[in-house]
């Protein structure tokens, strides 16, 4: 019987962690009483890290990366990207837009080995490529007055691209997706930094319902 018991609890734990996971990925939405419209956006953004080159190697002891974390960590120097999803409700015609940041962590200022490059973001999906394009207008114009997933260093200023709910579905459904900055011909390349399309994902089929 002790035996059952113990099986019993390892599956309340199990079901959970499991409602914990799906709630940490559940959908956000408000009323923008700025703009009048309604506005669902992702629980966690995607965030992409390139660490960053000599001189400025150098470890920053205590700092935080993002507007949803919990206290400081220890980081090494590094140049962020995060992009978060949102869709906007005006009166039934949805407009679908990415919001981006950009920021430092450890760095003393910006540099070469940077890209604040924002008109020319690259997502690579394995062999698919998807151009951002910027939106014509700032976040207000897109019905957003409030910051969405505004990362706490720095106060960056939101970079707007548009978008559509099928782009969206292939960037959730995508095992592996880079960032590239830059129109050069060797932009800087920026890893995924933390597993988060589960809140895409959740975001996207929500949004088919």
């Amino acid at each position: 019987m002790a035996s059952v018991g113990f099986l019993g609890s390892l599956a309340l734990l199990a079901a959970a962690t499991v409602a914990a996971a799906s709630e940490a990925n559940a959908p956000r939405e408000y009323l923008d009483e700025e703009t009048g419209a309604t506005v669902f956006f992702v629980s966690r953004p995607l965030v992409f890290a390139r660490e960053s080159a000599a001189p400025f190697n150098r470890v920053n002891p205590v700092a935080r990366a993002w507007t949803d974390d919990h206290g400081g960590m220890p980081v090494v120097p590094r140049d962020y990207w995060s992009l978060a999803a949102a869709a906007v409700d005006r009166g039934g015609k949805y407009t679908y837009v990415l919001i981006g940041y950009s920021w430092l962590v450890g760095m003393p200022q910006p540099s070469d080995n940077i890209c604040p490059d924002r008109d020319h973001l690259v997502l690579q999906l394995a062999d698919r490529r998807i151009e951002l394009a910027p939106f014509d207008g700032s976040a207000r114009d897109a019905g957003i007055s409030q910051p969405i997933h505004r990362p706490s260093i720095g106060n960056p200023e939101p970079a707007v691209y548009s978008i559509d709910l099928a782009t969206l579905g292939l960037i959730a459904e995508t095992a592996h997706v880079v960032l590239y900055c830059g129109a050069q011909k060797a932009p800087l390349k920026y890893d995924l930094w933390e597993d988060r399309l589960p809140a895409l994902r959740e975001l996207v089929r929500q949004l088919h319902d």
